[in-house]
Formats: structure tokens, sequence, C-alpha cells
């Protein structure tokens, strides 16, 4: 997985990488619409040291629920759910007063929703098609504060200028440098709610995309 030049603020943890013998585990909430996948998943951290799978559940509501009683380091999210997308729930995570990293984990692993996910402040993206390990080592780097989100070519970058007006260039540009909603709203003399509302826009422009239905 090739990381974004930018690291988000990192996230405080008590997890030491380098004596698994005393690893704190990361707490995993795995959010997914379809059993298998989420069984899948759910064995593969519990074989694996370090993680700990505190829920697994099928729509981004009850994920939402759940997370807003119980601390989670990292959510695993699917894309594609029942009702609310995977990108609603990341938003609605990033609001809680102690936000975990999401990782979107999705088998339209593309630049679009990519771009998508910066917006919907994801700390990373991994395609279903990856292997176990490669998840594992994304699950890691988000809960560190790394970005695992694929860097976007120029001519991607070029594209996503005639989908977005100037006021979204820039709300996206520093979102894609790390910078936090309150920050964005001092530099360009908006509101928070302004800037909130446009991110949900755009978010929903990005969602109504053929490439990403």
């Amino acid at each position: 997985m090739s990381r974004l030049a930018h690291t988000p603020s990192p996230r405080p943890n008590n997890h030491d990488h380098s004596q698994p013998a005393m690893l704190t585990p990361i707490r995993c909430l795995l959010v997914d619409d379809h059993p298998a996948i989420r069984a899948g998943l759910r064995e593969l951290l519990r074989a694996e040291p370090g993680f700990e799978v505190v829920e697994s559940l099928a729509t981004a509501e009850s994920a939402l629920a759940f997370a807003e009683r119980h601390p989670v380091d990292v959510a695993v999210v699917d894309y594609q759910l029942g009702g609310h997308s995977g990108l609603w729930l990341c938003r609605m995570l990033k609001r809680l007063a102690d936000p975990p990293a999401v990782l979107m984990y999705s088998a339209f692993s593309d630049h679009l929703l990519a771009a998508a996910s910066v917006v919907a402040q994801a700390d990373g993206l991994v395609s279903k098609a990856a292997l176990g390990a490669e998840l594992c080592d994304s699950i890691r780097a988000v809960d560190r504060g790394l970005a695992e989100l694929p860097p976007m070519p120029p001519s991607f970058a070029h594209s996503m200028q005639q989908r977005l007006d100037q006021s979204e260039q820039a709300i996206y540009g520093l979102l894609l440098a790390g910078i936090g909603m309150a920050e964005i709203a001092d530099t360009l003399q908006l509101t928070v709610d302004e800037v909130d509302a446009r991110m949900w826009a755009m978010l929903g422009a990005f969602e109504r995309s053929e490439r990403l239905r």
C-alpha cells in the first residue's frame, strides 16, 4: 500500500508493537453486510497477535450505536452496506468525542473511492483483494496515525478539478493535507457548520457517481 505524503495528527495509543508479549490489543470494530466476510475478518484478526475484535456488525446504524457506547481503536468498514453507506458511517464516527481510526475496506478500491474517503475523513482504504497481512499492516498503521490512502495520479487530480468548484477544491486540498474541520473553517473564513455542510454535499456527489453505485 502506497501512503500519502501527509501524516494525520497522531492518535494517542498504548500499543507497543515492538514488544508482542506485552502488547495492548488494537480494539477493532468490523462492519460488513456479508456474514461470510465478517466471519473471515474476525477469524483473521483473532489469529493474529495484537488485535481484539470487539464487535462485528452488518449495518452502519448498528456500528455507530456500538461505537457511541464502547471504546474502539480502529473501525474496518465496508463501503457498500445496507441502509447508510460506509462513507456515511465514517463521517459519523469521526464526530464522536473519541473517534476511532477508520479503514475503508472495499471491492471498489479505486481513485474515486479514495477521494470520497478523504472527504469522509477516513484514515485508509484497502481493497478486499488485499492479502490478510496487508490488511493487518494497514490496521496497525492507521492506529498509529498514519494515512493508508493510495496516492492520486496527476490525471485523476485534473478530473477532480473539473468535478469540484473552487471552494470544494480548497476544502478537499486541506483535507488531503490532514487538516481538521475547525482549521479548514478558519483558513477559508467559513463557519464549521458551513464546512461540514459542504463536505456532506461533496460526499453525496461522489456517492451519486456511476462508479460508486
